[in-house]
Formats: C-alpha cells, sequence, structure tokens
C-alpha cells in the first residue's frame, strides 16, 4: 500500500500485481498451439521414420535374394525335397549314374532364386534343376534321344532355354527308392518378408484402387554354362488355377508343373527389361504420405542392379517415359 499526502489528507493507493483473465487466455492459447505443433512435428517424424524402415526391409529383403543367388547355400530341411529326379511330374528322366558324380556331389544343383512381390510381401524361393554337367555327360555317353534334352549341348541354346532343358523349378517331388509315396515340397530354403507399417507395393502410371497393388515375379538365375548371374521378369505371380501359389502353404500334393516356375520358364514368360515399381505409405501413420520408385535395372547381375529413387520423386525411364508414382 502507499501512502502520500495531497494536501487535503492522507490519501492511500492499493498496487494488485498478477494477470487479467484475457492474459490468462492468451497464455493458453498459445502453450496449446505450441504444443500442438510438438506432437504433430513428433508423430510426423514418427510415421517418416516408419516409412523409410518399410522401404529398408524391401531393399534387404531383395539384396539378400542377390547375395543368395551370388554365394548359392542350401540347406536341406526335414521334409524338403532333396532329390532333382522328380522336379516335374514327367517321368521320362535323364538316369544320372551315381559313379559320374563326384564324392559329396548329387544330380541337383542350385541355379538361383524366385522373386514374387505381391501387394505387402516379398516371397523367395530357391530355383534348383538337374547338374548341367552332369547332363551333359549323361546324354553324351548314353547317347540319350529323348527330345526333352535336345540342344542341352549346342552353344545356341540360350541360359532360359537351358534352364527349361535342366527342368529348372522352385518346389519339387520327393519320393521314395520305388519311386512311390511321393510328396511335394518347396526346394531347398525359402522365406517371407511382409512391409511393415501397412506400406504396400504399388505400380506406377496405373489407376487408383486396388489394381495398383504390385503383382511381380523376378527370375534371378546363374547362367548353366559361367555361373554368370542373370535378372529376368514377369508380370504377374505363379498361380493355380487363378489363384497365387503362396508356398507358405503349400500343399504336398501339389503338382511341381503347375504350382512352380518351371512352366513359365518353359513358356518363356521371363523378360529381360527395367522394372518399375512404387513403395507407398499406405497409411503408414497419420502424417506420412509418401513413394518412392525402386528400380531394377535390366538384367541386373548383383544387389547393385537396385536402385532407390529420391523420396516422392518422378523419373524418366530409358525411353524419356515418364515414371510416376501418383495416382492417375
Amino acid at each position: 500500500m502507499l501512502m502520500y499526502n495531497n494536501g487535503m489528507g492522507i490519501v492511500s493507493k492499493e498496487v494488485h500485481s498478477g494477470f487479467t483473465i484475457i492474459e490468462v487466455m492468451l497464455f493458453l492459447a498459445l502453450s496449446g498451439f505450441m504444443l500442438l505443433g510438438i506432437f504433430v512435428g513428433t508423430n510426423s517424424s514418427i510415421a517418416n521414420q516408419r516409412y523409410k524402415d518399410a522401404v529398408q526391409d524391401a531393399a534387404d529383403a531383395l539384396k539378400k535374394a542377390y547375395s543368395f543367388v551370388a554365394d548359392t547355400q542350401i540347406e536341406e530341411r526335414e521334409g524338403a525335397a532333396s532329390s532333382c529326379n522328380w522336379l516335374t511330374d514327367s517321368a521320362s528322366q535323364v538316369d544320372i549314374n551315381s559313379s559320374e558324380s563326384g564324392r559329396g556331389r548329387t544330380s541337383c544343383a542350385v541355379y538361383g532364386a524366385v522373386v514374387t512381390i505381391r501387394h505387402d510381401l516379398i516371397q523367395t524361393t530357391t530355383l534348383i534343376g538337374l547338374d548341367y554337367y552332369d547332363m551333359l555327360l549323361s546324354v553324351d555317353q548314353n547317347g540319350k534321344g529323348n527330345s526333352d534334352y535336345e540342344g542341352i549341348n549346342s552353344l545356341d541354346t540360350s541360359d532360359i532355354d537351358l534352364l527349361g532343358i535342366l527342368q529348372a523349378n522352385n518346389i519339387a517331388k520327393h519320393c521314395d527308392s520305388s519311386g512311390n509315396n511321393c510328396t511335394t515340397a518347396v526346394a531347398g530354403n525359402s522365406s517371407t518378408q511382409k512391409l511393415r507399417w501397412e506400406a504396400r507395393f504399388k505400380k506406377p502410371n496405373d489407376a487408383s484402387g486396388s489394381n495398383r497393388d504390385l503383382e511381380l515375379t523376378l527370375l534371378i538365375y546363374r547362367s548353366p554354362r559361367d555361373g554368370s548371374i542373370h535378372t529376368l521378369s514377369m508380370d504377374g505371380v505363379i498361380e493355380n488355377n487363378n489363384a497365387w501359389v503362396d508356398y507358405r502353404n503349400l500343399g504336398t500334393n501339389a503338382s511341381p508343373s503347375s504350382h512352380g516356375v518351371y512352366q513359365y520358364i518353359k513358356d518363356k514368360k521371363f523378360q529381360q527389361k527395367d522394372v518399375y515399381f512404387c513403395i507407398d505409405s499406405g497409411g503408414a501413420g497419420t502424417y506420412a504420405n509418401h513413394n518412392r520408385i525402386v528400380h531394377i535395372i535390366k538384367n541386373a547381375q548383383s544387389q547393385s542392379g537396385i536402385i532407390l529413387e529420391n523420396l516422392d520423386d518422378d523419373i524418366t525411364d530409358n525411353a524419356g517415359n515418364l515414371v510416376s508414382c501418383d495416382e492417375q
């Protein structure tokens, strides 16, 4: 309290400290906006990181496929097909004399990997087939006249034709010594990886809606002749009766020729071309809305052939055409 004399008497004046109701309301409003900004920024950062994780998962799965093909190691799982004598449904195989194979060898060879990219999954299976050099030796020595093996010793025969002759497949029958009690299993190793945080593979330059979901098959193989690595692709996935063959749930009575990649190789469904597809955030967090183009270069020979384009960028292909993840 302040007191002073104004000539007429003692006057007192009270001085109050604190905030008015308007000042309090302004403070609370500003604090709320600041907290909202922090909340939005944090959520956005989390969603962006989740999307980056999903992209990296996809890239890692593709790179692992190339690493596997470059250093083919096949583990024999219990119940898995361990013989190449029944790669297809045909029983008319060239007999491989066991004395022609060196110690520790079998008539089975690993030629690469079949990679299925579907919606939000990457599924990788092993490509096996009859051993090229054992087959050459058997045909030359025994004079096999079966037309199925015609051209195996010709340099004019392409790699894809050789894989067909060698009955390359990603599933095989395994039978007992009498040829009975046959079961079908995925050949060698297989793995399935799902994209996290609701991210999805999408077709570029395509219509909106569910028909943008990608279905693509990559054939990453080693040349039977010289071991060089090559990449072919096919639009679509391996199907049986118009249904996708999911190798996680392959029935023991499945047919190698209709459930495996063999028939697609024989029918030359795979092509040598540049491959482009999008990884869409698919609602991976409230504020995430990203696309990234994955480019697998034509006939890629290693994981260096996988190119992750800049985030949300459109690009042009080798023919000068626009490649975009935007819905048309």
